[in-house]
């Protein structure tokens, strides 16, 4: 387990600060506040007399006017996530996407090269990064991040850099000490998508990440009933970062973040479960003659072994991996699948299985898909937390027809 940031009686472990999450004995009521984080479902808040709005708004004290500009619920995940990842301070957004989005944006400011990201990063930040390169006209340079030189050498003449590791679906790692250093050498801040990873298994921070990204709607919220992301900076937020977010307009609202804060209570003892169940469920079906190849990194076949051990604690319970048989192979499978559900997204409870090309990469041209490595035999698991015994007898059944 990692160590985290100080709470009261000083710093205490992961899974301790993670059961902890959101409770607050610092408020109004004192040992008599409420122990959960309240809900402030509110668009509004009384602003008082002339002379505490003026100081509300300038900033002379801490207060409240709109729920875009700052709501207690969403402050106190914010607080949770920074804690857990090892940052100053967190913005919370309506989506992923809205995260990477309010990152970039950040990341840009005063910038003059170009965002650097590479080939195979999750297909929807494909996209949003397609949108800002083709109406916004924001400099893209897509880099295949497999070549270490080409990608260091784009890395090197950045504005900023965006990257997913392990990336989503093909469990490809990229270096994040290595490109921090080679990125800061030319002023550009990185940006590190650690959805896949979270904060229990990778802490991008500890290898000179400057931002963090996560779609909290996966593994943070873990109960897969509501959209949300969140972005983390390693220093305190300036002014300037902190209006990029308000006036994009991707906040959430008071209830969504409450409900990211009640999953992560239980979010040490499900990534347990988690990471015990993608480790399974990649080493059998490594094993099985159906299945050409298994992307995975805690599995020894990953050609990434050795970084793995460096970068990871553990490979997570996303993998993904290609069938013998095809397309027509891996319709078959999801169609007799009866326990794992057919469905997007990832990081719920439940077990997952789709076909990205599909689904999650079908924004990207047929030639840019092959380029990321996204094969139409490809499927994508995301390995909840059910009995591992059961698990295995679905995917045999299906595999089986």
């Amino acid at each position: 387990m990692f160590e985290g940031a100080a709470m009261s009686g000083g710093p205490r472990h992961l899974a301790t600060r993670c059961a902890h999450g959101g409770a607050s004995r610092r408020g109004p009521g004192g040992a008599n506040a409420p122990f959960q984080q309240p809900i402030a479902q509110s668009t509004i808040f009384d602003l008082g007399t002339s002379a505490e709005a003026e100081a509300i708004f300038s900033g002379a004290r801490k207060g409240y006017a709109y729920s875009r500009f700052g709501n207690p619920t969403v402050e106190g995940l914010g607080e949770m996530v920074a804690d857990l990842e090892g940052g100053a301070e967190a913005l919370i957004t309506s989506s992923g996407c809205a995260a990477v989005l309010c990152a970039v944006t950040a990341g840009l400011e005063g910038r003059d090269g170009p965002l650097v990201t590479h080939q195979d990063i999750y297909g929807g930040s494909f996209e949003l990064l397609e949108i800002l390169r083709g109406i916004y006209r924001v400099p893209v340079e897509v880099v295949d991040a497999t070549n270490a030189d080409a990608w260091l050498a784009a890395v090197s003449r950045a504005g900023a850099v965006l990257l997913e590791t392990p990336s989503n679906p093909l469990m490809r790692l990229i270096d994040i000490q290595e490109t921090a250093a080679r990125a800061h050498r030319a002023g550009a801040p990185v940006i590190v998508d650690n959805t896949v990873a979270t904060p229990f298994n990778q802490r991008p921070f500890d290898f000179g990440a400057d931002w963090i990204v996560h779609s909290a709607s996966k593994y943070l919220n873990g109960h897969s009933d509501m959209i949300g992301g969140c972005l983390v900076r390693r220093e305190r937020l300036s002014a300037a970062q902190r209006r990029i977010h308000k006036n994009l307009g991707g906040t959430v609202n008071a209830l969504d973040a409450w409900l990211v804060l009640r999953g992560m209570r239980t979010f040490a003892l499900r990534m347990e479960a988690h990471n015990r169940n993608g480790q399974a469920v990649a080493e059998w079906l490594a094993r099985r003659p159906e299945v050409a190849r298994v992307h995975y990194p805690g599995i020894a076949s990953h050609p990434q072994a050795g970084l793995f051990r460096r970068q990871m604690k553990h490979g997570g319970a996303l993998l993904s991996f290609e069938l013998t048989g095809g397309e027509a192979a891996a319709r078959r499978f999801l169609d007799r699948l009866g326990l794992i559900l057919h469905a997007v997204s990832l990081g719920g409870m439940e077990s997952l299985a789709t076909r990205p090309a599909m689904s999650s990469h079908r924004g990207m041209t047929p030639d840019a898909r092959q380029r990321a490595g996204v094969s139409e035999s490809l499927i994508r698991l995301s390995a909840g937390v059910e009995a591992i015994e059961d698990l295995l007898a679905d995917l045999e059944q299906a595999l089986a027809g």
